[in-house]
């Protein structure tokens, strides 16, 4: 199922119109950035700029007006023969333009093109990426704002007021992206398995994990993590310099982003015999998850997902002896912050951490058609008297829906400690 930019076009167009006035959007790529001297990262496309126009390529501008007969025009500079002796043809953007109903415009000084192509308009929405046209033009106009001179933007905005809202709720084509690439990813999950043995490098699994998604045509959506003992005790861990040892959980926090569409999936594997103790903070973050999803529907307070899981979560430390005192006292101290010290999730799309602003936030709402993460964790940095230092965290792609959501990610890596165990056992025998 292709997505329909052109639909997407009309939608910043009335959104536009309904501002009053005469208004216009102006997007650019992104710029390449610097590695070390010459050489420079993976170039990743603009996100706003693929979410209209599903432009991927560098050194382009989308011009939006919404006059009369509303302008759409995709700004591109003149070939330079020299770089494509180095670097090979652009791709041509003609099946793009025509498939949002743009005119293309060739020139040596996109800057000065946009400035005229803005001529007339009284509001400018831009975005600032240091090293776009976008940003070039938003400065030009910002430092002339309080002067009067004549067909030249007065008012400058950001485009987030625009795209942001457009981009949080999904429609089908975006769902069965993040839903493919959901299954990659547990494609690699899966494909990992015989790894999991004790002596294995942490950066031997992260790195078949990278390999797989760039065989199956993506890319890891953010840096793959994969950590063990006190490793997975830290929340965003990148080191990837410990190796897996017998009694230990594997985190493994990843995700490919394909097509432009990022998957988020966590999971957290034994390897050899686990403790009755460690099962039961393992089962406490499991019933964590199922208590946030199972309360998760349009206009649900994100707080309410996070006190579910903070509950379970709760139960379980207590049970083990890390927490002592009554459920409520505990909770009401907030204790478990101490062990769970995140929120439950975030919003998902073309970015891993999508639109909307609900990473971190408690008293923001959930509404039909937003792909939202649900993540709990427990972390021990230091050992008990019945646990050893530890990471626990499973997190799960979903979508809400009117009255409930579906788990978009659910099957693709079994979460039950038996279902975990036998796909061990079975790996093992071959």
């Amino acid at each position: 199922m292709s997505h329909n930019f052109r639909q997407r076009i009309r939608r910043v167009i009335k959104a536009l119109k309904d501002s009053g006035g005469s208004n216009a959007l102006v997007l650019s790529s992104n710029p390449t950035v610097t590695r070390s001297a010459d050489q420079h990262y993976p170039y990743r496309a603009n996100s706003d700029l693929y979410y209209l126009t599903g432009c991927t390529s560098p050194d382009l501008t989308l011009v939006v007006r919404d006059r009369a007969t509303p302008q759409v025009v995709l700004v591109v500079p003149v070939e330079d023969p020299v770089r494509v002796v180095w670097e090979g043809k652009v791709s041509s953007i003609a099946p793009q333009a025509r498939a949002i109903g743009a005119s293309v415009v060739r020139t040596k000084d996109p800057r000065r093109t946009v400035s005229e192509l803005l001529k007339g308009v009284r509001s400018v929405l831009t975005q600032s990426i240091p090293g776009t046209t976008s940003n070039e033009i938003r400065q030009d106009f910002a430092r002339r704002q309080g002067e009067t001179p004549r067909n030249v933007p007065t008012a400058v905005g950001n485009a987030d007021s625009i795209i942001s809202g457009l981009r949080l709720t999904k429609d089908r084509s975006e769902i069965k992206a993040i839903k493919e690439a959901g299954a990659v990813t547990g494609e690699a999950l899966h494909a990992v398995v015989p790894l999991l043995t004790p002596g294995t490098q942490e950066r031997e699994v992260a790195a078949m994990i990278d390999h797989l998604y760039q065989v199956r045509g993506g890319t890891p959506a953010f840096g793959t993590i994969v950590a063990t003992g006190v490793s997975a005790a830290t929340l965003h861990y990148h080191r990837l310099d410990r190796a897996i040892r017998n009694g230990d959980f594997v985190l493994i926090d990843t995700g490919v982003e394909l097509g432009m569409y990022a998957s988020d999936v966590t999971r957290t594997i034994p390897v050899g015999e686990i403790s009755e103790a460690q099962a039961t903070i393992y089962e406490a973050v499991l019933a964590a998850q199922r208590a946030a999803i199972k309360k998760i529907r349009s206009n649900v307070l994100i707080r309410d997902l996070y006190l579910a899981a903070a509950r379970e979560i709760t139960l379980g430390l207590k049970e083990v002896g890390v927490l002592k005192g009554t459920i409520a006292t505990l909770i009401k101290k907030e204790a478990f912050k101490r062990y769970f010290p995140h929120g439950i999730g975030h919003s998902l799309g073309i970015d891993v951490h999508d639109v909307g602003g609900l990473r971190g936030t408690q008293d923001a709402t959930l509404s039909e058609g937003v792909v939202f993460t649900i993540e709990p964790g427990v972390y021990l940095p230091k050992p008990t008297k019945h646990l050893p230092v530890l990471g626990i965290r499973i997190e799960d792609d979903v979508l809400v829906g009117r009255s409930g959501s579906t788990v978009l990610t659910d099957k693709v890596f079994p979460k039950e400690l038996s279902q975990v165990a036998e796909l061990l056992a079975k790996t093992a025998r071959f």
